[in-house]
């Protein structure tokens, strides 16, 4: 194991990077403008073994030794085991850091930040179900549970039909049984006044000629005429003379529609009644617009947060904005963190670039000639450099701008040496080259054997390793169902 010591002036932490021998190169170029950046200092132990992410934590254990001035031992992302096992042992603190080397600025900027994202926000979701009254209660329940699991703050049953919602008060009461705050809306009077009965914690609109309202329940105040302020002023004068909570509602119109005008009432609404909690319909705008919603809501979540409104509205119902909530979630965090200590998103989080990753590299040509050199595996490997989808495969080096064309070129490289692809290795160089050229289309970083980065909504994948003890426990499960035959 051979080990590289490295220090910055007025470092207050050395990391002890582990790594493995196809990685070194690459993170001893990235390490000293890291060390500089955040002021610490390093040491890199570079361990027997080809690829990083094939070690395990009790493997590392037998083999590492700690210089005594390391204060904190930093692992790959896909390294296996119980890091707390590393740390008992060597009792200095141990943690993973990412999976690719190309996000270890990123982790950097997370660990140092002035703020995480769980610092606390004052932006509240309502999750908005408007086909309520056309599902089992118990689908509602298990629809409420999972949004309030996924950030929401409340619960709204949208109910704009001039029938009836049959068995509301019931409905309401379940879900305060869950522990879920209920927001209604109803243009029906007599579901208007069941939910009034029942104490519906927020009542939308506020109609005092339709019923008592509890002094609990927040009043949802609206417009009479959309578009204006008209009849606002008389009744947020009523209720703050009777002391009652009560909000200010502004829908969010669909572009073209007024979008401009919408944002510039909330604006006019903080101006003019600033002790008055503002809340955000985002479902007009979500509704009627085909684009997926993460990084529309960035900015309107944004702009609640800069004009201090309280609550915004969202829809999980449209499928471009079935993940809303858990994206207004990660937002409210990331916007008030970035308000709060004067900071850009860019230097907070980038689990908003879905599409495209935030950075990308387009292929270190130095690090690739050397990652060549030290790879003696003679499983083809993958790469995209400057639009080119690359592969060195027994012994040749190969490039396309197709993916059939390159994976015809691997299996003549592999028939010139008399070796044969199995269906297995078939497969898996198909997904591969799949991920490849997903990445090259969208502007991504490809890694072979990692995950696609889709930012919030990335699913990790399970490395080599993983894959073959599951692919084992399948064939010894078949086997033993064989056997049972017999």
């Amino acid at each position: 194991m051979d080990y590289d010591d490295r220090e910055v002036p007025s470092s207050c932490e050395h990391f002890l990077f582990v790594t493995g021998q196809l990685a070194e190169p690459l993170l001893n170029r990235m390490l000293p403008d890291l060390a500089t950046a955040f002021e610490f200092q390093y040491s890199v132990a570079v361990m027997p073994i080809t690829i990083a992410g094939l070690m395990s934590v009790p493997w590392i254990s037998e083999r590492l030794k700690v210089p005594p001035k390391v204060t904190r031992i930093l692992l790959p992302g896909r390294c296996q085991g119980d890091v707390g096992e590393l740390s008992r042992r060597t009792g200095i603190p141990a943690e993973r850091g990412p999976n690719d080397l190309h996000e270890l600025p990123d982790f950097f900027k997370r660990r140092y930040r002035p703020c995480l994202p769980q610092d606390e926000y004052d932006l509240k979701i309502v999750s908005v179900l408007k086909d309520a009254a056309n599902l089992e209660p118990s689908v509602v329940l298990d629809l409420a549970d999972r949004l309030v699991a996924e950030g929401a703050d409340a619960i709204a049953l949208w109910h704009e039909d001039r029938e009836p919602f049959p068995n509301l008060g019931k409905l309401i009461k379940a879900l305060r049984s869950h522990g879920h705050r209920v927001w209604i809306r109803s243009l029906e009077k007599t579901s208007y006044q069941a939910a009034a009965a029942e104490g519906a914690d927020f009542l939308e609109p506020f109609r005092p000629d339709w019923a008592e309202v509890s002094a609990e329940t927040w009043a949802v105040v609206e417009p009479e005429l959309p578009g204006t302020w008209q009849g606002v002023e008389e009744v947020i004068a009523s209720l703050s003379e009777k002391h009652r909570r009560f909000l200010l509602k502004q829908p969010m119109t669909p572009v073209g529609l007024g979008l401009t005008q919408s944002i510039l009432r909330c604006v006019e609404a903080r101006e003019r009644w600033p002790e008055v909690p503002l809340v955000m319909d985002l479902c007009p705008l979500l509704y009627h617009c085909p684009a997926d919603t993460g990084p529309m809501l960035l900015v309107l979540l944004g702009l609640a947060e800069e004009m201090g409104a309280r609550w915004i509205t969202t829809t999980h119902e449209v499928n471009t904005a079935r993940t809303s909530v858990r994206e207004c979630h990660v937002i409210r965090r990331l916007t008030h963190c970035a308000k709060q200590f004067h900071v850009t998103l860019r230097n907070v989080d980038s689990s908003f670039a879905m599409l495209r990753d935030h950075q990308i590299s387009d292929g270190d040509e130095k690090y690739l000639e050397e990652l060549r050199a030290r790879l003696r595996d003679p499983s083809p490997r993958l790469f995209v450099v400057k639009d080119q989808l690359r592969s060195w495969a027994f012994g040749q080096e190969l490039q396309a701008e197709d993916a059939y064309q390159l994976f015809d070129k691997i299996l003549a490289a592999a028939e010139s040496q008399g070796r044969e692809i199995d269906v297995d290795t078939a497969f898996y160089l198909g997904y591969e080259l799949c991920k490849a050229s997903i990445a090259r289309q969208l502007g991504k970083n490809y890694c072979q054997d990692e995950a696609l980065h889709w930012g919030l909504h990335t699913i990790p994948e399970p490395s080599p390793r993983e894959r073959r003890i599951q692919r084992l426990k399948r064939r010894r499960g078949r086997a033993g169902c064989s056997e049972g035959k017999n």
